[in-house]
């Protein structure tokens, strides 16, 4: 892996790529996020990315909609164990970016745009959506309303499932759990895979998720792995807590 030039000019916010040559690791950040850590064969290093691929790969669809795209990393996993992948970003950028120095793959269908309206417009259904959208690190008011769950509602398949990626700043962060609180007002079976801690990643897994295990890592990254598979471990599924959805 070369090292790519470190600035990406952008209207949605300059992206920074950071190359790290001992580890030969390369990192994805806009407006203060990192948005994608990956090795050397673009496969991540951040475990709630493995989490989900672990996730979507129990459903045995083959239909991927992600709304997000950053790196592009999950999609290239994906798309590597031969799941059809879409991939809604509304920053061009990104997708460039994801292509040349992430690698990935052509057979990605990538589509400019917002993903809500995407949602709403689409006439494909898809057997697993992932929502990892961010702008900095939190989700887009409009991707948590109640149009958001009625979208997912219409884009997906009967028996598919929905997985929302949320960053929690503290250990009382109460959005998972609003989110979640979203799709059990449209009467969706709803889970929680939560890590412990203050700032982490939290899955809200909503739709037919009753019988999904906690996910392992499948494919550990060359560089990481130890450190990535301690804190996919430490992801466990817990109680939603009493919380109002967002309005």
């Amino acid at each position: 892996m070369r090292p790519p030039p470190r600035k990406h000019a952008s209207k949605y916010g300059v992206i920074t790529l950071r190359f790290r040559k001992r580890s030969r690791t390369l990192t994805y950040a806009q407006k203060g996020g990192n948005q994608s850590t990956a090795d050397c064969n673009g496969v991540s290093l951040d475990a709630h990315i493995h989490a989900l691929y672990g996730l979507a790969l129990q459903r045995r669809g083959k239909k991927i909609l992600m709304i997000g795209c950053g790196g592009g990393t999950l999609g290239t996993m994906l798309a590597r164990a031969g799941r059809q992948v879409s991939i809604v970003e509304i920053d061009p950028v990104s997708f460039r970016v994801a292509r040349r120095y992430f690698g990935l793959p052509r057979n990605v269908a990538c589509h400019v745009g917002d993903g809500l309206a995407f949602m709403q417009k689409t006439r494909r259904r898809f057997d697993v959506l992932i929502i990892d959208a961010f702008t900095g690190e939190n989700i887009p008011d409009h991707m948590k309303g109640v149009a958001f769950f009625d979208a997912v509602g219409r884009c997906l398949r009967k028996e598919g499932i929905a997985l929302v990626n949320v960053c929690l700043d503290r250990k009382s962060d109460p959005t998972a759990d609003r989110i979640a609180a979203g799709f059990k007002e449209k009467n969706w079976p709803v889970r929680l895979l939560d890590s412990p801690g203050g700032e982490r990643n939290a899955i809200v897994l909503a739709g037919e998720v009753r019988h999904l295990r906690r996910p392992k890592l499948l494919i550990p990254p060359q560089a990481g792995a130890k450190v990535t598979g301690g804190e996919l471990r430490a992801m466990h599924f817990r109680r939603r807590r009493s919380v109002s959805p967002r309005r």
